[in-house]
């Protein structure tokens, strides 16, 4: 079998890390895989490690964020997102592959040039699109549903709460829920960090800085510790936009917290962060799985999530695995923190109860699998037509 997959950028956000777990999985099970990317990247050089084809075609999200919204760019964006599906198709033609997969729903092109390509297509839908305030789809909830319900076989959630989700817009008889693959790596990438010496308890938190991900929550919780006499600071993993960031400083500098808060920027390998936390905090106001709390878990650091933001309470089990706290209580957020801090045996308890859970539940070989076994079926189908 040969696959095309069409990535939405060539970065390394959680689409395309999964995207290289399951090209990893795929490759071991013998399937050959070709990429199509936007634009240049680092993902490109993952792909020649993984020994992976890629080409660079520049077609345009359809989903984008509140200063993208005026019509003209719009409809640029969507006419280019036309006729780039033309040359795309013509690339998944050469290739000879039998089938697409788009790794997003933030990029509709690739649905359409597998339709031009003539080839089934797979959706694989990593994100709650339709709940972000702050993005937008160029041609409208209405019309971009109907085009990925026309345009495609089948669909990949990557969570009950994205599968639950999703059934607003499209049968649930056509989406099958498939957890990722997550591989810690504790490859090094930088030894600064190890020098540190600071006896406080640690708190991290890894993703983009976004409010979506609730580093503002954390800030306020840290705040309350610290009134509480608990010696703790918190880390920051992770890059973001200049105004949120912007934001955040402002409010730890209000706070008087501006040697107990950190930006490390983004790292590309976070392992070594993970394992000098103490806890691992998930703030995530609405999150579709959670990479960095599976990672957690695998390194044996107790969590704490949001109870009520989707992906998060399927893989923690309050009290068991992790605890859980309402978002939007950063109260309850600092209860929890401290009880941690308080019970250093109650974090290794937890610690460990998440290793266990999740060591066998996310590798690439059962990951890919479960795909493989999917476009099996997709292919199958599509003979029978």
């Amino acid at each position: 079998m040969r696959v095309c997959f069409i990535s939405h950028s060539a970065g390394r956000g959680g689409a395309e890390l999964a995207l290289l777990e399951l090209l990893q999985g795929l490759i071991a099970e013998g399937v050959d895989c070709k990429v199509l990317v936007p634009k240049k990247g680092p993902l490109l050089a993952a792909l020649d490690r993984l020994h992976v084809e890629w080409r660079i075609i520049g077609y345009p999200r359809w989903m984008v964020g509140s200063r993208n919204r005026w019509m003209p760019g719009r409809v640029i964006r969507t006419v280019k997102a036309v006729l780039l599906a033309i040359p795309m198709a013509r690339t998944i033609g050469r290739w000879q592959c039998d089938i697409v997969l788009s790794n997003t729903i933030a990029i509709g092109a690739g649905a359409l040039a597998a339709r031009l390509a003539r080839r089934p297509h797979v959706w694989h839908l990593h994100e709650f699109g339709f709940r972000d305030p702050n993005l937008r789809f160029d041609l409208g909830n209405h019309r971009t549903t109907y085009l990925m319900d026309r345009f495609s076989a089948v669909f990949i959630a990557n969570s009950d709460a994205v599968f639950k989700d999703y059934t607003q817009y499209i049968s649930q008889h056509r989406i099958r829920k498939i957890y990722q693959a997550v591989t810690l790596h504790d490859e090094l990438e930088s030894t600064q960090w190890q020098l540190d010496t600071k006896l406080l308890f640690k708190c991290v938190i890894v993703g983009s800085l976004h409010i979506a991900k609730g580093q503002d929550e954390a800030i306020r919780a840290l705040a309350e510790l610290v009134h509480r006499g608990v010696e703790a600071e918190l880390l920051f993993i992770g890059d973001g936009g200049r105004r949120f960031r912007k934001t955040l400083r402002e409010q730890i500098k209000s706070l008087d917290l501006e040697q107990r808060v950190r930006f490390i920027g983004y790292v590309e390998n976070p392992a070594q962060f993970i394992r000098m936390a103490d806890v691992m905090l998930v703030c995530s106001r609405w999150e579709a799985f959670g990479r960095a709390t599976v990672e957690a878990m695998l390194a044996e650091k107790p969590v704490i999530g949001t109870a009520n933001s989707g992906g998060t309470a399927e893989l923690i089990q309050d009290g068991k695995t992790g605890l859980l706290y309402e978002a939007g209580n950063h109260i309850e957020l600092a209860d929890k923190i401290q009880y941690l801090y308080e019970n250093l045996e109650e974090r290794s308890r937890l610690g460990t109860a998440a290793r266990i859970w999740a060591a066998g539940r996310f590798t690439q070989e059962r990951y890919a699998k479960e795909v493989l076994s999917l476009l099996r079926e997709v292919l199958t189908n599509e003979e029978k037509i």
